[in-house]
């Protein structure tokens, strides 16, 4: 399965930048949960994460993915066996396995205030109400299991379950998109104060001496 969690980062933007109907349906106690949660994210500083994504479809399975994203601020680098992503705050450079090319972007507008995949956990404030139920999540440990709905019914994210442990760590995400599509990232690990290079996060042309940049810029 090519870019799957790339696809993800993209329908996070797409969402924000459509317009928004607020509903009252928006439950306090479930609130506070994703504003710690939310605060968790923004002040852990580097982190590091192994995931697994998958898309479903009704209720069969179209395939799946593992890999790490390595993120510092907006900063961050992606690698699955399928492609390789660096985003330097202002450049992106995507490289798909076997390639000769890599593709060379520069985001703009809300693109930019997105592009960090843990930007989804801000999604709540704008557009989606919200219920929750404390228990044993999918992992078999306790926490959190939250239900988000799209006030307005054509937003390209119609409905999200997050799952987040007692200490505010998302675990699990499962989105739809449309009918019956969905996008599923399970966090296997979620390690905080990480060190990481400024060229970490840029393209290593050295690596890569017969890779040809194409400027989409």
């Amino acid at each position: 399965m090519k870019r799957i969690l790339f696809l993800l980062i993209l329908s996070f933007a797409q969402t924000l930048i459509l317009p928004n109907v607020f509903a009252a349906s928006k439950d306090p106690a479930t609130r506070k949960v994703l504003d710690a949660t939310a605060q968790r994210i923004n002040k852990a500083g580097a982190m590091n994460i192994q995931f697994t994504a998958s898309t479903i479809v009704g209720k069969a399975s179209q395939g799946s993915t593992s890999g790490t994203m390595d993120i510092q601020g907006r900063k961050f680098y992606m690698k699955t066996p399928e492609v390789q992503t660096w985003f330097d705050g202002k450049t992106q450079w995507t490289l798909q396995t076997g390639d000769t090319e890599v593709s060379m972007t520069e985001p703009t507008g809300v693109e930019l205030q997105t592009i960090n995949p843990y930007a989804f956990i801000n999604i709540y404030k704008k557009g989606f109400n919200y219920k929750m139920k404390k228990g044993t999540m999918s992992n078999g440990k306790a926490g959190y299991k939250i239900t988000l709905t799209a006030d307005n019914s054509k937003q390209e994210i119609r409905e999200m379950f997050l799952e987040v442990d007692n200490q505010y760590n998302p675990v699990r995400i499962s989105i739809r998109q449309g009918k019956n599509q969905w996008v599923r990232l399970v966090v296997n690990r979620f390690a905080t104060g990480q060190k990481f290079e400024v060229s970490h996060f840029t393209f290593p042309k050295k690596r890569y001496p017969k890779v040809e940049i194409i400027d989409l810029r």
